[in-house]
């Protein structure tokens, strides 16, 4: 007698920032190989430009330089020299987000945000203020070319992480009006305007970048900007959606966005069905909104504030922001400006 073969199918839950994501798990499910597949296509020494445009596709969409790299080397077997040649030309002509990179861009930076911890820092103008991220917009002067403006920005991410202390999530971007590259970045530490403004300067200077300046024979200090928000909310429904936003580069100006390692290495907590107190679920999402598809369901809420009416889910939740705040909110570098 033929045994019968049963997959497994079960719900999984997960803790997040955001809320709680209840989602469906396969396993057991048989996967056929299909013809134009990667695995087929590597064995293969033909090529042809569908070929040429899958492989692009595949490195458009990998969201780190491990993945993209596996993907060079992966053509470098399929491909003949010249049209390995044609592949790198259409990878490196232009570059962009894809909707599932910026939905990951978007939650990085309201997760950043979220784990962070308040601080606060003097300043002698006006007064003291609570800090929790800063959204921060360098610029160059015109005559700073393509490859000054990214060693600049390479060396200024290393300083905020080595010396500054800051967890960050940067993007680039053109100038709607003038079409020059600039970068945003969103920092989880407080760094006075004036170390920003001489540092960057320094920094763009040591790349060849004659500074301009202004009709007083003083170096010009407009090429730098640093605004701190004032509510999560704001976060969530400006600097985060402005950030995350569908953009495409020049091949030239590399990777369009990156972030800190430590965000990745905070991994939100998974259960399994049954794991969870149904109750504490069903409590949460009747005073929530639920958005639910057909595979996913999320209740949005901050879980930190449910702990009255689910308290075995809220300590959970109150036991991982205390670890990801404790790896997130390194020590403060600057109290005062």
């Amino acid at each position: 007698m033929k045994a019968i073969y049963h997959p497994l199918v079960f719900y999984q839950s997960k803790l997040s920032h955001n809320g709680i994501t209840g989602y469906k798990v396969f396993e057991g499910f048989p996967r056929k190989a299909h013809k134009n597949s990667l695995r087929n296509l590597l064995n293969q020494k033909v090529c042809n430009d569908d070929l040429i445009k899958h492989l692009s596709s595949l490195f458009r969409m990998s969201l780190n330089n491990d993945e993209r790299s596996r993907i060079c080397d992966q053509a470098v077997d399929m491909l003949s020299p010249s049209d390995y040649q044609a592949f790198l030309h259409s990878i490196y002509l232009y570059r962009k987000l894809n909707p599932n990179q910026s939905r990951k861009l978007k939650s990085l930076c309201t997760k950043l945000s979220y784990y962070s911890a308040t601080r606060t820092f003097t300043s002698k103008k006006t007064g003291t203020y609570t800090f929790r991220v800063a959204f921060l917009t360098l610029t160059a002067p015109q005559n700073a070319t393509v490859r000054q403006r990214l060693k600049a920005f390479e060396s200024f991410l290393d300083y905020i992480r080595r010396t500054a202390h800051c967890v960050y999530v940067a993007k680039k971007e053109l100038g709607e009006e003038s079409q020059q590259l600039h970068f945003h970045l969103l920092i989880n530490n407080f760094i006075p305007f004036y170390i920003i403004e001489w540092k960057w300067r320094r920094l763009l200077i040591a790349q060849g970048v004659e500074w301009p300046l202004n009709a007083k024979g003083q170096p010009t200090t407009s090429h730098y900007r640093i605004e701190i928000p004032r509510s999560r909310k704001l976060i969530a429904h400006y600097i985060a959606k402005y950030m995350s936003k569908a953009y495409a580069l020049p091949g030239e100006c590399g990777y369009i966005s990156c972030h800190s390692r430590i965000l990745d290495e905070c991994e939100e907590s998974k259960f399994i069905e049954n794991e969870l107190p149904d109750k504490e679920i069903q409590a949460i999402m009747s005073k929530s909104k639920v958005i639910r598809g057909d595979y996913v369901t999320h209740v949005c809420c901050d879980l930190l504030k449910v702990k009255a009416i689910a308290p075995t889910i809220g300590a959970l939740f109150e036991f991982q922001y205390q670890q990801f705040a404790m790896r997130l909110t390194l020590p403060q570098r600057f109290h005062e400006c």
